[in-house]
């Protein structure tokens, strides 16, 4: 792209279509310093349900569009993309272009499609981020894994797996995170666990996995939460997390070293509870009644129907 850059004239256009890594991963941050130099539209791609190109498998990606140099240091971004396949003819004039709200986390430049989208970050902006709460060593903690689908995976408890002969064994995959005290856990438990969460994740993530670097840098209004509304908030927590376990599925997986009956998370069983811990966390992040309403809508086609395949 650089290379590209050299030789074009002062009047010229360049189009590019990389990874959507691209606006995403730290990895990135010389590209991104690149985009400066430009003003710069950029749109955003799933691979599932369908994929831009059909013969290739794990393909997000990103289309960059530049114009003549011009320090400008502006950008137009679209959302993160998702379509059947019935759609492919009709999807590109189905695409807007926002004005790019200026990211707070390094290395990421925000998906976005909306002003209320804009509008929501501004109004995030004012609340310390979850990393302001961790520590290293206490009972407090709430247990996430990497693998992503419609719905993340929190939990204040570890999912069963039992091997052929009955015996328990510890999950393989589950992170950690330890706060101060149970109160904070429950707010980031919470939190983690919103459609509010999944919108972020969504907008700075290369969406290929749960990485503690969005999980750390999340917004949450723990300075403005008073005893009635901690009060609320654990008993959303400990509602959920019962629900979560009553709903779990548990599924017999062969491998070649063993069978294992684990214990299967369907958070999208839980829907109605996420959407009042939307409810909740709304009051105290200021948003209106639209910027609610489009936290609990983000994505719902996909998220909710089967589409994906991916419970």
């Amino acid at each position: 792209m650089e290379r590209c850059e050299s030789f074009s004239f002062s009047d010229g256009k360049m189009g590019f279509i990389v990874p959507v890594s691209s606006v995403s991963t730290d990895r990135y941050i010389a590209l991104q310093s690149m985009f400066q130099r430009h003003t710069h539209w950029y749109s955003n791609y799933n691979d599932r349900p369908s994929r831009l190109f059909e013969q290739l498998e794990h393909i997000r990606l990103s289309i960059h569009l530049f114009s003549t140099q011009s320090n400008s240091n502006t950008s137009f971004s679209t959302g993160y993309k998702k379509w059947n396949g019935k759609e492919r003819g009709t999807m590109f004039q189905t695409i807007g272009y926002v004005l790019a709200h200026k990211g707070f986390i390094s290395g990421s430049k925000p998906k976005l499609r909306s002003q209320i989208e804009c509008s929501i970050l501004e109004k995030m902006r004012q609340c310390p981020a979850l990393m302001t709460k961790l520590v290293r060593n206490s009972d407090s903690i709430v247990f996430y894994t990497r693998k992503l689908g419609s719905f993340v995976q929190v939990l204040d408890f570890t999912p069963e797996i039992r091997s052929n002969d009955g015996c328990l064994r510890d999950p393989s995959e589950l992170k950690t995170l330890t706060f101060d005290n149970k109160n904070d856990a429950n707010v980031a438990l919470l939190a983690l666990n919103s459609s509010l969460f999944f919108w972020f994740f969504t907008i700075y993530s290369d969406c290929r996995n749960l990485n503690k670097r969005e999980i750390e840098a999340f917004p949450i209004p723990f300075d403005s939460l008073e005893s009635k509304a901690i009060m609320q908030i654990n008993n959303l927590s400990r509602s959920l997390m019962e629900n979560l376990k009553e709903t779990s599925e548990y599924r017999v997986m062969k491998f070649a070293h063993d069978t294992l009956t684990i214990q299967c998370i369907i958070p999208k069983k839980s829907k109605p509870i996420i959407d009042e811990i939307d409810r909740v966390l709304a009051k105290h992040y200021g948003f209106t009644e639209e910027e609610l309403d489009f936290i609990i809508n983000y994505d719902i086609k996909y998220r909710m129907g089967d589409e994906l395949n991916e419970e």
